[in-house]
């Protein structure tokens, strides 16, 4: 998989766009935070253009973000942060019966991962 395939710039743009609105900040204050123009913002928050990763370092750390932030949905967040960001805000909403319905479509899954693993070492 090619990494243009993997990274959704758009999603990256709209996490770059709620982070800073979040913090109350203009396209042009970011901008100026992150030493860039605010056309650059612009063209990053609608995926007109693709943000480099040092641009995506500084905007994050401005933002105060992790880059998992913006990486999600891609192949390349960390296992970690979905567990615990995603996967456990999901839960902490879940009442008792639900997380034992989860508990079994989990043990399935797993048991469907462990064939796959399976066909595929043999």
């Amino acid at each position: 998989m090619k990494l243009e395939d993997a990274v959704n710039y758009a999603r990256i743009g709209k996490r770059v766009k709620l982070a800073r609105v979040e913090k109350d900040l203009t396209q042009a204050q970011l901008a100026r935070l992150v030493g860039c123009t605010n056309n650059s913002i612009s063209h990053i928050e609608v995926a007109q253009t693709k943000v480099s990763l040092p641009m995506l370092m500084q905007i994050a750390h401005v933002l105060e973000k992790d880059l998992d932030y913006f990486m999600q949905e891609t192949p390349y967040v960390s296992r970690s942060w979905v567990v615990d960001r995603e996967i456990a805000n999901k839960l902490d909403q879940c009442n008792a019966s639900t997380l034992l319905a989860v508990s079994k479509i989990l043990d399935a899954l797993l048991d469907c991962q462990q064939s796959l693993n399976t066909e595929q070492n043999a």
